[in-house]
């Protein structure tokens, strides 16, 4: 077959796709982007505005509220990192050098374990987690029958810990998922790369770090990349254990709860909405998200051909 004769061909397959994909993706980003410049009366748009819902988003009505919803975004992506993320690579590379001792039958029943949770809708776990972290709940129950506590614990009432409470449960929740990907990195190690080096004298943690952790850049990268979109997307939990208004006082506020706010409003503010404003909160989100991800794909890219 020809060069000629591939080309459409390809194209005909292609096509479906691409237009699925431009339906569900190009024009509602391009749609937004544009809406941010137009003014708003409820969900009717009016005229060309420019960058006035721009201005409008850090005068002085909004900037406080976004800046903090903002850092709490940054909070939860460091947090993430740290929790989940160091938690699964450590537990992956435990998994990893004792499969032998396990058994491919154990190891794949612990893998199991800490991939469940990640099967539960964000949703499910909120719901959950409020329940267990209720003052009289559960967990604080049985804080009070060891005296731990004295009496019921705001968990989520307390504004210096609501926070990361709030990304321990998301941690928790997604844990499976970075550690069956850092796993997968581990076990694409040749295994003569291994055993020279344990010949050579090196321990585990020594293996780690300049073996295992070099040549598992790309998952370190991709769990990297994913962990920073989804903290910036965050608002399920946040929504079910604390509400939109990010409560109490505010602490546990992101972007995500924000934006609801603004576009369509509270139970206690019901119509009062800025869509304008909403949409300029969208559109910084979408260009902050992409460049972030480009910076990081460049740097992960980067990496590997250092390799």
């Amino acid at each position: 077959m020809s060069r000629k004769t591939r080309t459409p061909i390809a194209i005909a397959f292609i096509a479906p796709a691409f237009l699925v994909y431009t339906l569900a993706v190009i024009y509602p980003l391009v749609s937004t982007l544009w809406s941010s410049f137009f003014s708003w009366q409820g969900i009717v748009s009016g005229d060309f505005v420019g960058l006035a819902n721009f201005n409008r988003l850090f005068g002085n009505v909004y900037l406080g509220t976004v800046l903090a919803a903002f850092w709490h975004n940054v909070y939860w992506f460091v947090g993430i990192m740290v929790i989940q993320n160091v938690g699964a690579l450590l537990i992956a590379y435990l998994l990893f050098t004792r499969r032998r001792q396990l058994g491919s039958f154990t190891s794949g029943m612990f893998q199991s374990i800490f991939f469940l949770p990640a099967i539960l809708s964000p949703v499910l776990v909120g719901a959950l987690w409020r329940l267990l972290l209720a003052p009289t709940g559960p967990l604080d129950s049985l804080l009070v029958a060891l005296h731990i506590a004295n009496g019921p614990v705001p968990f989520l009432g307390d504004p210096t810990i609501a926070l990361p409470i709030l990304i321990s449960v998301d941690a928790w929740n997604w844990l499976g998922f970075p550690l069956l990907v850092y796993l997968a990195g581990f076990n694409d190690i040749p295994p003569e790369i291994i055993e020279a080096a344990t010949l050579d004298g090196a321990g585990s943690w020594r293996i780690l770090r300049s073996i295992g952790l070099p040549l598992i850049v790309p998952a370190l990268g991709t769990i990297t990349i994913l962990t920073f979109i989804g903290a910036f997307n965050q608002f399920d939990t946040v929504y079910i254990m604390e509400g939109l208004q990010g409560s109490p006082n505010y602490s546990t506020d992101v972007l995500g709860t924000f934006f609801y706010r603004l576009a369509f409003g509270t139970m206690t503010n019901a119509g009062v909405t800025d869509i304008g404003v909403a949409l300029a909160v969208a559109t910084l989100l979408l260009i902050f998200l992409s460049a972030g991800t480009v910076i990081g794909l460049r740097l992960v890219m980067r990496r590997i051909v250092q390799f």
